[in-house]
């Protein structure tokens, strides 16, 4: 393709010759010098085409920087194409000079090789490409620590009918090696196409359960960590599929998001949850009902909308409802968030970040946004007792609430050792197995009719490990 390129533009040395100098360095990524999506394919197409005729193997390496959009939030965008342009340098050294590396776009690059360089196996190529990128990057910014990252990759191996085979393969083989665990690559191969078909199946199944109305809702009682009653309940969403058990929402949420159902079936679940909410309210049972709000649905136009529907429909005054946002989706795209929960407060609900603790949140991040409640990850809960780490985390949280003015909830409580801690650092409200489990509306009912009326609230026997 250059060297056409090239002839075309000896032929019209005097016609248009700024039209053919743009078209030459737009082959390359404008950030990192490297060839671009096109200049790979056609790279790409070269190396297949010589692996025919020489029957040589070929290997695309596609490779993604895990958390890059965590990375850019932290430190900013300009430190981040410094450490792509760094990360570009670095993978042009491991490479022979008739392999190629090439930039796909964002995060992701690619490493093409073919011949020798495959000889010792494609699994060596990916662990020496790995161990190099795990050695320390030191950036531009006198003033910055050397930056540690985490890579994955993915790996498709040669023949294929055509370039965008072999890295659409690669791309998928990348997806494995997230979903396992990031930091670690993956081979394509008939396990890899197999869970391809299996998402497929699952998007349809979907599809099916949405139209069918298969969904419904379960409620976990949120506690007051001093005086052990109940304050509020989460709404959680289940799958009643029609020949398993209830599918509980880890199993199928990330589909929801990518095949784009979660917005309808999240307005639906925004309804549901604020009539039972008022259902509750009209019983006596005046506790606050909360509710997720997706990705999707946040970056949707019809966000704020769509609660505010809920709430008139059900007729629940809006200081009841809190709605729940993760808090590494508010660190994806920082502008757009802030203004969608501005437009959210507006209506009158509470804004809690779910899940904290697990991201890089600042004091300074964190006041940006109109929230009112921090719910600590289950996962520093679980190891409060075990790690001092974690507990000198949960300390630590539970300040950044008290100085900002929110409410601190921590979740995910199943034994009865983590309570004494959590009273002492004043961490306001509870939840989990050990005071409640997810309930249906009628055990709903019959739990807070118990609750209400026991001077020593009832405490739930945790169920089997496992069992949610």
């Amino acid at each position: 393709m250059i060297a056409l390129l090239a002839r075309s533009r000896r032929r019209s040395d005097t016609a248009r010759p700024a039209v053919v100098e743009d078209v030459i360095p737009a082959l390359h990524d404008a950030l990192t010098g490297l060839p671009g999506h096109t200049l790979v394919l056609d790279r790409t197409e070269q190396m297949l085409a010589r692996s025919r005729r020489a029957q040589l193997p070929t290997a695309a390496v596609v490779l993604g920087l895990d958390d890059f959009a965590d990375f850019n939030t932290r430190v900013g965008r300009a430190h981040g194409d410094q450490l792509l342009v760094a990360v570009g340098e670095r993978l042009a050294t491991v490479v022979r000079e008739a392999d190629t590396v090439g930039r796909l776009g964002d995060d992701r690059f690619v490493v093409l090789v073919d011949g020798a360089t495959l000889l010792a196996g494609p699994e060596l190529v990916a662990e020496r490409i790995l161990d190099i990128l795990r050695e320390p990057f030191v950036l531009a910014d006198e003033e910055m620590d050397p930056v540690r990252i985490s890579v994955s990759a993915g790996v498709a191996l040669g023949p294929r009918l055509d370039a965008e085979a072999l890295l659409r393969d690669a791309g998928l083989a990348l997806a494995e090696a997230k979903s396992a665990g990031k930091g670690r690559y993956a081979l394509f191969g008939k396990e890899t196409a197999d869970a391809e078909e299996g998402r497929d199946a699952l998007a349809a199944e979907l599809r099916s359960a949405v139209a069918a109305s298969e969904f419904f809702l379960r409620y976990q009682p949120i506690f007051d960590i001093d005086t052990r009653k109940t304050t509020g309940v989460e709404a959680l969403l289940r799958w009643q599929h029609p020949t398993r058990k209830v599918i509980p929402p880890d199993h199928f949420l990330p589909m929801l998001e990518e095949s784009g159902l979660m917005v309808p079936l999240g307005r639906w679940v925004l309804h549901e949850a604020c009539r039972q909410g008022a259902a509750l309210h009209a019983a006596g049972h005046r506790i606050s009902m909360s509710v997720n709000l997706s990705p999707t649905q946040l970056e949707g136009e019809t966000v704020a909308a769509d609660l505010g529907a809920a709430l008139a429909e059900s007729g629940l005054h809006p200081h009841a409802l809190i709605v729940e946002v993760n808090e590494t989706t508010l660190m994806h795209n920082t502008e757009l968030m802030v203004e969608r929960l501005v437009a959210i407060k507006s209506l009158g609900v509470r804004i809690a970040i779910d899940d904290f603790g697990t991201g890089y949140s600042s004091l300074a991040f964190l006041r940006q946004f109109p929230i009112d409640i921090l719910k600590i990850d289950r996962s520093l809960i679980s190891s409060m007792a075990s790690t001092r780490e974690s507990s000198m985390l949960i300390h630590t949280l539970v300040q950044v609430g008290k100085t900002l003015g929110l409410e601190v909830v921590a979740e995910g409580i199943e034994e009865e050792g983590q309570i004494d801690p959590l009273v002492a650092e004043q961490c306001d409200r509870g939840q989990g197995f050990l005071y409640g489990r997810p309930l249906t509306p009628t055990q709903l009912d019959i739990f807070l009719r118990t609750h209400l009326t026991q001077d020593a609230p009832l405490w739930v026997v945790p169920p089997p490990q496992g069992a949610r």
